[in-house]
C-alpha cells in the first residue's frame, strides 16, 4: 500500500507541475511512450467498429503479435490488435447530435453495445459520458481433437464506463477523466489431457477470472492559438487493478497500481526547426505478492527522457533524438536507444521514409491483459528493451486512384517474451512467458485502389523471419527457479512467418455500404505438453488463420442505421494462443442510433 500512496502523491505533484507550467506559458506536449509510426501488420486489419485499449495512455502496438481474445463477435471486435471495451464513436458531430446508442446481438450469445452522450457542450466546457459492453457465451470446438474434451463452453464479457470533462481557458485546455473497467473470462483452453484419464481430470474450466480496473487522470495542453514561446501537452493517470484468482482460488490474486506521467516540451527554433524534450515516468507496484515465488511481483519504475530536434525542408523532414532510460527493478539499469525519423518527398505523390527507434517495453499488468489475458499469475511479465527498430519504405500514388507501399525492417529486442501453454495448479491451460533476445526482420507491401467504381480495394502481405536466443528472467525466486524451465527448441513461439489481408469496401448507393475482409497468418509454431501416459513434449504447427468476414450497413436516415455481419464464413478453426480456439461461423445483427 505504501507504493500506491507514493504513486498517488507523484500523480498529484505531476498535475500541479503541469498547471504551473501552463501559468508560466511553458510547454508540455504529451507523446505516448516514445511515439513512433506503426508498422503495418495483421493487427490493423479491422476497419469497422474497432475498440481502443482499456486504459490511458494508449499502448504502442507490438509488431507481429496477436491479442488473445476469447471468441467474440468478429475480428472487428475480437481483432488482432486491440483488446477490450473502450471509447468509440468519439467523432460524433455533437453540433448536430449529442449522443449515440449502438447495439448488436447474434449467435453464441454474442452481444455488442455502446452508449455515449455529451452532457455539457458549451464554448469552454465539455462533459461526456460513455459506456461499452461486449460479451459471448457459447460452445467452441477445439482445433486439436482426441483429448478429454473436444468441445467446451467459452465465456467472456467486458464492460467499461467513462466520464470525461474538458475546460478551455486561454492559453490551455485542462481535462479530467475517470473510468471503471471490468472483464471476466474462463480458462477454457485445451489442457491436452489424455482421453484415457478423463475420470481424473483435475482442472477448472468453468470458473471465471475477474479483473477490475479503476482509472483516473488529468491532462493539460496548450491551444492552437497559444502565442507563447513554448508549447505544452501533458498527461498524468493512475490505474488501480485487482484480479479475483491467482494460481489457485485460495491464493492472493495480483493487484496494484500503475502511474503514468508523460509530457513533451518544445519550441520553434527559426522557421524550420523545433527543439524539445519528451519525458515519461511509469511506476507499477503490487499489493498482492504471490505465495509461490518470493520476488515475483517486484515493483518497476521507468524514467525516460528524449531530447530531440526536428528539421523541415522544402521536400523533407527529419527528427533526431536519443532515448535515455533509468530502470528501477530487481536489477537497476541505464538504457540508451535511438529515436531517428526521416522522410523525403521524391515528388508530390511519392515518399521515401525511414526510422531507427528503440525504447523500453514496460509490459505492465494491463499491457499483458491486452496481449494475452490467459497469462499465468505466477509472476509479472518483465520489461524488455528494444535496442533498435529500423524500418525503411517507399510509398507512392503516382497513378491516380492507385497507391502502393513497399517496406522492410529489422528489430532487436532484449529479454522479450514468448508464450507457451502449461497447466498450472487448478487451471488446465495458462500461458507462461519464455524470455529471449529476439531479432525480427520483415518485408512486405501494400496496394490500394479505387479505380473500380464505388469500390475501394486493398491488399497487404508481410513475411517475417526470427532469430531467438533464450535468456533467463530476473523476476523470480532464485532459490526455487520454477520459471527457469524452457523448451529445448528455440523458436518464435506463436509468431507468424507470413501474414496477408484483403479488404473490399463497396458503396453502390449513398445509404448502403458493404465490406469484405480476409485475414491470413501462417507459419506459427507452438510448444505442446500433452498430459498423456508418456507426457509427450513437442513442437507443433498451429492452424493457419483464415478468416473471411462480410458486413453490410444501411443508413435509413441521418439518425438510424442497421447492420448485419457474417463472421468466419470459412469456418476457420484456429487459435491466437495455443489451446484457445476461437469461435467458428457466427452471425450478428445490430442497430446504430444518433440523437
Amino acid at each position: 500500500m505504501k507504493n500506491i500512496h507514493k504513486s498517488i502523491l507523484v500523480a498529484a505533484l505531476g498535475l500541479i507541475s503541469l498547471t504551473t507550467a501552463a501559468q508560466k506559458d511553458t510547454t508540455l506536449t504529451r507523446q505516448v511512450m516514445l511515439e513512433r509510426e506503426y508498422t503495418p501488420t495483421l493487427q490493423d486489419a479491422s476497419k469497422i467498429n474497432s475498440l481502443p485499449s482499456i486504459y490511458e495512455p494508449t499502448i504502442a502496438k507490438r509488431d507481429a503479435r496477436f491479442v488473445s481474445q476469447p471468441p467474440q463477435i468478429s475480428l472487428a471486435n475480437n481483432l488482432l490488435g486491440s483488446v477490450a471495451s473502450g471509447d468509440i464513436k468519439t467523432d460524433i458531430e455533437y453540433s448536430k447530435k449529442r449522443g449515440y446508442l449502438i447495439f448488436g446481438g447474434g449467435t453464441n450469445a454474442n452481444l455488442d453495445g455502446a452508449f455515449g452522450y455529451r452532457l455539457v457542450n458549451s464554448g469552454n466546457d465539455r462533459l461526456d459520458i460513455s459506456a461499452t459492453h461486449n460479451s459471448m457465451n457459447g460452445d467452441v470446438k477445439f482445433a486439436d481433437q482426441g483429448y478429454v474434451f473436444d468441445e467446451v463452453k467459452a465465456k467472456y464479457a467486458d464492460t467499461k464506463v467513462k466520464l470525461k470533462y474538458e475546460h478551455a481557458f486561454e492559453p490551455s485546455v485542462l481535462s479530467f477523466y475517470g473510468s471503471y473497467f471490468n472483464t471476466a473470462y474462463n480458462y477454457y483452453g485445451n489442457s491436452f489431457w489424455s482421453l484415457s484419464a478423463a475420470e481424473t481430470f483435475p482442472y477448472d474450466i468453468k470458473s471465471k477470472q475477474n479483473v477490475d480496473v479503476v482509472s483516473f487522470g488529468a491532462g493539460l495542453k496548450s491551444t492552437d492559438t497559444n502565442g507563447g514561446l513554448l508549447k505544452y501537452k501533458g498527461n498524468v493517470s493512475y490505474d488501480y487493478f485487482k484480479s479475483k484468482y491467482g494460481l489457485q482460488k485460495s491464493d492472493k490474486a495480483p493487484g496494484g497500481g500503475i502511474i503514468n506521467l508523460d509530457a513533451d516540451i518544445y519550441t520553434e527554433f527559426g522557421s524550420d526547426k523545433v527543439v524539445g524534450v519528451k519525458g515519461l515516468i511509469m511506476n507499477q507496484s503490487f499489493n498482492s505478492p504471490t505465495e509461490h515465488l518470493k520476488d515475483a511481483y517486484h515493483s518497476f519504475t521507468n524514467v525516460t527522457g528524449t531530447p530531440y530536434i526536428r528539421f523541415e525542408g522544402v521536400s523533407w523532414t527529419a527528427e533526431l533524438g536519443l532515448n535515455a532510460s533509468a530502470l528501477f527493478d530487481s536489477d537497476n539499469a541505464i538504457f540508451l536507444s535511438p529515436n531517428i525519423i526521416a522522410n523525403v518527398h521524391v515528388d508530390e505523390t511519392s515518399t521515401l521514409y525511414g526510422e531507427i527507434t528503440g525504447g523500453v517495453n514496460n509490459n505492465t499488468f494491463l499491457d499483458i491483459l491486452q496481449e494475452n489475458r490467459y497469462t499465468s499469475p505466477m509472476a509479472r511479465v518483465e520489461y524488455s528493451k528494444t535496442v533498435y527498430d529500423a524500418k525503411i519504405g517507399f510509398k507512392s500514388g503516382v497513378v491516380p486512384g492507385f497507391e502502393f507501399d513497399i517496406f522492410g525492417g529489422y528489430k532487436h529486442t532484449k529479454k522479450d517474451h514468448l508464450f507457451i501453454a502449461r497447466p498450472m495448479f487448478e487451471w488446465g491451460n495458462m500461458s507462461v512467458p519464455v524470455y529471449a533476445n529476439i531479432s525480427t526482420g520483415h518485408i512486405g507491401g501494400l496496394l490500394k485502389t479505387n479505380l473500380i467504381p464505388y469500390t475501394t480495394l486493398s491488399a497487404k502481405a508481410i513475411a517475417y523471419f526470427y532469430n531467438v536466443k533464450y535468456t533467463k528472467p530476473f523476476v523470480y525466486d532464485r532459490e526455487n527457479p520454477i520459471m527457469d524451465t524452457y523448451p529445448t527448441e528455440q523458436k518464435a513461439w506463436g509468431l507468424p512467418t507470413f501474414t496477408a489481408e484483403l479488404n473490399a469496401d463497396v458503396k453502390p448507393m449513398d445509404q448502403l455500404t458493404m465490406s469484405a475482409t480476409f485475414l491470413f497468418a501462417g507459419g506459427r509454431k507452438a510448444y505442446l505438453e500433452d498430459i498423456t501416459p508418456t507426457n509427450r513434449v513437442s513442437s507443433v504447427s498451429m492452424n493457419d488463420i483464415t478468416e473471411l468476414n462480410l458486413r453490410g450497413e444501411y443508413q435509413i436516415n441521418d439518425w438510424v442505421s442497421v447492420n448485419a455481419r457474417l463472421n468466419n464464413i470459412l469456418y476457420g478453426k484456429y487459435e491466437l494462443v495455443k489451446g484457445y480456439t476461437l469461435q467458428g461461423f457466427n452471425i450478428l445483427g445490430g442497430v446504430s442510433l444518433k440523437f
